[in-house]
């Protein structure tokens, strides 16, 4: 169930290097920095269920059922105007509702959510008064690039509305300004 391939976080902080003499022209418009988190995962993995009425299997009690595979789901993926939430993340009309008094034979696992990529990143400035006093501005950006990250995938058969459809979407890019005062 966490079966994520590929896992990718890369930090930075960088001094940028503008007004680094000592003077006036350093402590107003010296001492910035640039960070940033860059992270990437592919989907981690996925069953397919069925949980409609399967003339008396599972029937809402404990784990449903599986639906049947009559095709490949990650082939003939066509997006078209679509009624529900995104993009379509396999093929629905591969999987079929089981045969009566069976669980069907979609394999465990056998589907990936969609990978996810963000990038976050701040630029802050120190202002020193004293030895141990100083003040500290900061602007900060979360999915700076606002690029579209999926949350899971609805993985139930039995409604066709929006299967196989995401269930939601991560944040959009969020701004924020904030100030900090050391003594």
């Amino acid at each position: 169930n966490f079966d994520q391939r590929h896992i990718v976080n890369l930090s930075w902080v960088w001094d940028v290097p503008i007004f680094k003499n000592p003077g006036f022209a350093n402590k107003v418009l010296g001492g910035w920095q640039y960070s940033g988190i860059f992270s990437y995962s592919t989907g981690a993995p996925y069953s397919v269920v069925f949980s409609g009425d399967n003339a008396g299997v599972a029937n809402g009690v404990g784990s449903s059922s599986r639906p049947d595979v009559i095709g490949d789901p990650r082939s003939g993926i066509v997006q078209s105007q679509l009624d529900g939430f995104g993009p379509l993340f396999g093929n629905p009309n591969a999987f079929v509702t089981p045969r009566g008094l069976t669980f069907g034979d979609s394999g465990r696992n056998n589907m990936r959510n969609p990978n996810r990529s963000n990038f976050d990143m701040a630029l802050f400035k120190h202002f020193k008064f004293t030895e141990t006093s100083g003040f500290e501005f900061r602007a900060e950006a979360f999915n700076v690039f606002n690029h579209t990250q999926w949350n899971g995938v609805n993985n139930d058969q039995s409604s066709p509305g929006n299967f196989l459809q995401p269930s939601g979407a991560h944040r959009a890019r969020t701004l924020q300004f904030g100030a900090k005062f050391i003594f």
